[in-house]
């Protein structure tokens, strides 16, 4: 089978984008395929586009923010025009998402996405060096992510932490994927862990889209106002924004750079 993939590029979170159909039993095989000829790689995505609607469809079956944001961007570098407004569709979401891109220089642009509100919000204690720390629950729409804020990143024992999270997950019905947040409320530093389940791949990320919508939701939610806040991830940074009504978190949106590689063709047998 040949495969025909560019590489994304969105402030470090390194996404294949596959340009063929792969069907859904051949998913798990080509994603480690394809991950283990890419090894700074992150995740894997079918990618297609009719006109000004893309379409990207996660290996896992997940949702990414980075990935619908760069479908937006590849979109508009096969136009080979310098903006435009776009609908992105993604696996684990339900509606058509707006997203704007505009080329900076070549093969590079930056993509602003709006994303589907959180479907519920709340908070969760996990078992944490013998004693019960909080997390802030933001479940979207084909992912959930935990938000822990610590003054401390330097200290804190990330292995542990995200362990005993797969453990409180456990008890309820498995999702597509699930993000721990670590995160300076102070600096805004983040570092991004996420899971799929269907693939069963954990990555302490460079950077994650719709983690960082959810750092956004979650300090929305704490300083009871809408924000805009730039984070800073492993990979780069991320504008993201959430707005407050009543309470609730209302629309989220996700913003920052995305760099494209050239089309490369992967022989798997």
């Amino acid at each position: 089978m040949q495969i025909h993939y560019v590489t994304a590029n969105p402030s470090g979170n390194i996404t294949l984008f596959v340009l063929d159909p792969i069907p859904p039993e051949q998913r798990k095989v080509v994603n480690r395929f394809l991950l283990e000829m890419e090894p700074t790689a992150e995740q894997v995505g079918c990618f297609a586009v009719a006109g000004n609607h893309t379409t990207v469809t996660m290996m896992g079956g997940e949702f990414c923010g980075n990935a619908s944001r760069s479908s937006a961007a590849y979109a508009l570098l096969l136009q080979n025009k310098d903006q435009g407004d776009f609908m992105v569709s993604c696996s684990g979401c339900s509606e058509a998402l707006p997203a704007r891109a505009k080329k900076v220089k070549d093969r590079t642009y930056e993509t602003v996405i709006k994303l589907q509100p959180p479907l519920k919000t709340g908070t969760i204690p996990l078992s944490y060096e013998r004693e019960s720390v909080e997390c802030q629950l933001i479940s979207l729409p084909g992912i959930d992510h935990y938000i822990y804020f610590t003054p401390n990143l330097d200290y804190v024992d990330k292995e542990q932490l995200f362990q005993s999270l797969q453990r409180e997950v456990s008890r309820w019905p498995e999702p597509e994927a699930y993000g721990l947040m670590l995160v300076d409320p102070g600096s805004l530093e983040v570092i991004p862990a996420v899971y799929v389940c269907k693939t069963g791949t954990l990555y302490w990320e460079n950077s994650c889209g719709s983690g960082a919508a959810s750092v956004a939701a979650a300090l929305a939610l704490r300083q009871g106002r809408s924000l805009e806040v730039e984070l800073s991830m492993p990979g780069g940074k991320l504008t993201a924004g959430a707005d407050i009504q009543d309470g609730k978190v209302v629309s989220l949106h996700l913003g920052g750079l995305v760099e494209f590689g050239e089309e490369k063709t992967a022989e798997l047998k």
